[in-house]
């Protein structure tokens, strides 16, 4: 028995070892494309700045916008039974299976100046537009949002929510002062999966608005422009900032707290 443990121990780290390396081999171009000597003063050059500023602002707003509304129905979906619940859930996946040029096409045919909303409000452009950037961010970062939430809130034992609510709290109290503390951790994490997400956003941002660059399609011209020697800067600007994010998510998912404080008031 212990030489077959032993020897699917072998086999699994062997079978993990091949995929970290295929991860990790890509990377190892960026050495081989490095000029160091004009690297700093590239990734400092205004087209990027302002490319990469413009992704880091609308991802944002992107990923408040989905607190703001994936949150309360990722709690829905978690807590509540009503009929349509799977098709709601099936719904909520549709952008994460869906081609994002199709979601960007998608889109275009509603906010396009020729469509129902784009005909409507001609106040606003919505096509080559930072909103046109929100949009297309906001659709496809909606799953990660959604989903992620979803199961922080189902990983919540429904005991806590139920002794406060016997003892008198309102489902806001309770939503606030329970539900909220106990899945915080996984929230973070959700808001932190989204943001990174939006920001990588490519082909529903291409179709909505290719104009003004967001790092993403920085990076794609700049790509079609000189290869990856000339695209190298802003792909090393997106790597920092995602090592940053992922840290961050590592230290949220360490962190043990050895006693869970609720607070009633």
């Amino acid at each position: 028995m212990g030489i077959k443990n032993h020897q699917f121990n072998i086999v699994m780290m062997i079978l993990s070892g091949i995929v970290i390396t295929f991860i990790l081999f890509p990377l190892f171009s960026i050495i081989t494309f490095m000029d160091s000597s004009k690297l700093i003063s590239e990734m400092f050059s205004p087209p990027l700045v302002n490319a990469f500023i413009l992704s880091l602002v609308t991802s944002t707003i992107s990923t408040i916008l989905l607190i703001i509304f994936g949150m309360p129905l990722a709690y829905c979906l978690a807590r509540y039974s009503f009929r349509g619940k799977f098709f709601i859930n099936m719904l909520v996946i549709f952008p994460l299976v869906l081609p994002p040029l199709a979601s960007g096409a998608l889109l275009l045919g509603i906010f396009s100046p020729n469509a129902v909303i784009g005909k409507n409000f001609h106040s606003l452009e919505f096509t080559e537009s930072i909103v046109g950037i929100i949009i297309a961010q906001t659709y496809v970062g909606s799953p990660f949002m959604i989903l992620a939430s979803q199961a922080s809130f189902e990983a919540v034992d429904v005991s806590y929510e139920n002794a406060s609510r016997i003892l008198g709290k309102s489902r806001l109290d309770t939503f606030v002062k329970v539900t909220l503390p106990l899945a915080k951790s996984g929230l973070l994490i959700s808001v932190l999966l989204t943001w990174v997400r939006t920001i990588g956003e490519l082909g529903a941002t291409m179709m909505m608005a290719y104009n003004p660059h967001t790092i993403s399609i920085q990076i794609f011209e700049d790509n079609a422009i000189g290869g990856l020697k000339q695209a190298l800067p802003d792909i090393l600007l997106v790597i920092i900032l995602s090592v940053i994010a992922l840290f961050i998510i590592s230290i949220i998912r360490n962190k043990k707290e050895d006693v869970i404080r609720i607070r009633w008031s």
